[in-house]
C-alpha cells in the first residue's frame, strides 16, 4: 500500500544487562533487518531444513556450535543481499570506563562550565582510562576499582560510595606519576558519586549501565538513513519494554553535547514486541546480531575464531558503530564522529 510505513525486526546478543564484566561475554550487539516477509520466511525454512531432526529452534548460539548450523548461517547470510541490516556492538568492559567517566567527570566538569560531550574528550578520556588503566597503575586494583563501580551503579547490589571512594585510593596510589593526574580526576568526583547512587538507589534510574538502549536507539537511526522512519517489532525484551516510552519521547530531552537544544527524535513510528519462534525476520535479527557479536569478540579477545572470520566481511558491512575504545581520539578530541573498532 502506498504510504504504509515499514516495519524493522530487531534483536540483540550477549545481553547480560548491568553486569558488564562478565568475562566471557565482553561484547553485546544490537541488530535489526527490514526484509521482506516471504524472503524471510523461505531463509528460516532453508535453515531449518538443513540441520538434523529434533534440533529445536534454530538460534545463532547453537548453530554456531555445529559444523552443520555454520554451514546453514552462511548459506543463509548469502541470501540476504536484498535485505537492509543494521547492527550496533557495545565493548561492555569499555563502557564500564565510559559510564564511570559520563556519571562522574562529566558532571563534575559541568557543574564547572565545561562541556565533555561537545568536543569530545569525554570519550577520549574514558579510552585512555579503559587502554591504560591496567598497564600504568596495578592492574588488579584497576578490574577491582571497575567492578566496585558497577556494583555501586547496580541498585540489586550493596556497595556504596565509600566502597567505590576506597577503590578508586587504592588504585591511585599504585599509579604512575605521569598518569596520576588523569586516573586522579576521579578522586575529585565524591559528590557525584553520591548524587548518581542515591538516585539509581531510588529507582528513579533504571538499566544505567545496560547497553541495550543507546545501542538500540543508534541501529534504529543507522535503520532510517537506509529506509527512512518505521515500525519496530524487538524480539521479547523486558529493557527495551521499560524505556519504549522514553525512547519514542527522546526528542523531549535536552541533548548534552548542545545545551539548550533537544535531542533528535528516534526515526520510529512504535515499539512492539513479538517471539521469534513466530516471527522469521526476528529468527534472522538473532543470526545478525549474534554473527557480528561474535566477529567483535574476536577483535577483544584475540584468539583465534575460523567462523568469526567467515563472517567478518558481512559484519563489516551490517555494523554501523560501537560503544567502543578509540584512543585517536585522545589525540584529537574534536573529532565527534564515533567510529567503530578496527575494520568496521
Amino acid at each position: 500500500m502506498p504510504g504504509a510505513i515499514r516495519t524493522v525486526y530487531a534483536d540483540e546478543s550477549s545481553s547480560t544487562g548491568e553486569n558488564l564484566l562478565d568475562s566471557a561475554q565482553p561484547v553485546f550487539c544490537a541488530a535489526a533487518v527490514f526484509i521482506d516477509d516471504g524472503l524471510a520466511q523461505q531463509i528460516v525454512d532453508a535453515v531449518k531444513a538443513a540441520l538434523p531432526s529434533g534440533h529445536g529452534e534454530p538460534k545463532y548460539t547453537a548453530l554456531s556450535k555445529t559444523p552443520h548450523g555454520r554451514a546453514a548461517l552462511l548459506s543463509a547470510f548469502d541470501s540476504l543481499s536484498d535485505a537492509t541490516i543494521r547492527a550496533y556492538i557495545a565493548h561492555k568492559r569499555f563502557m564500564v570506563t565510559a559510564k564511570m567517566v559520563d556519571l562522574l567527570v562529566v558532571e563534575l566538569a559541568h557543574e564547572n562550565g565545561y562541556n565533555m560531550y561537545a568536543d569530545g574528550s569525554a570519550t577520549a578520556l574514558a579510552s585512555l582510562l579503559h587502554e591504560a588503566g591496567r598497564v600504568l597503575g596495578d592492574a588488579t586494583s584497576f578490574d577491582r576499582l571497575l567492578q566496585t563501580f558497577v556494583d555501586a551503579a547496580r541498585k540489586r547490589t550493596r556497595a556504596s560510595a565509600d566502597d567505590l571512594f576506597a577503590a578508586i585510593s587504592a588504585y591511585q596510589f599504585t599509579t604512575k606519576p605521569e598518569f596520576a593526574d588523569i586516573s586522579g580526576l576521579l578522586q575529585y568526583t565524591r559528590t557525584q558519586a553520591d548524587d548518581i547512587i542515591a538516585e539509581i538507589a531510588s529507582g528513579r534510574v533504571l538499566d544505567n549501565l545496560d547497553p541495550a538502549v543507546p545501542c538500540l536507539v543508534e541501529v534504529c537511526r543507522g535503520m532510517a538513513e537506509a529506509i527512512g522512519d518505521f515500525a519496530l517489532i524487538h524480539d521479547e525484551s523486558k529493557t527495551i519494554a521499560r524505556h519504549a516510552g522514553q525512547l519514542l519521547a527522546v526528542h523531549e530531552l535536552e541533548d548534552p553535547a548542545r545545551p539548550g537544544q533537544p535531542l533528535k527524535p528516534l526515526p520510529v513510528a512504535s515499539i512492539g514486541f513479538s517471539d521469534s519462534r513466530s516471527v522469521p525476520q526476528l529468527q534472522i535479527a538473532d543470526w545478525v546480531a549474534g554473527a557480528v557479536r561474535q566477529w567483535a569478540t574476536q577483535k577483544v579477545t584475540l584468539l583465534s575464531d575460523p567462523f568469526a572470520q567467515d563472517v567478518e566481511e558481512l559484519a563489516m558491512t551490517w555494523c554501523v558503530g560501537g560503544i567502543w575504545p578509540d584512543l585517536s581520539l585522545v589525540e584529537n578530541p574534536r573529532r565527534l564522529t564515533a567510529e567503530p573498532p578496527d575494520g568496521a
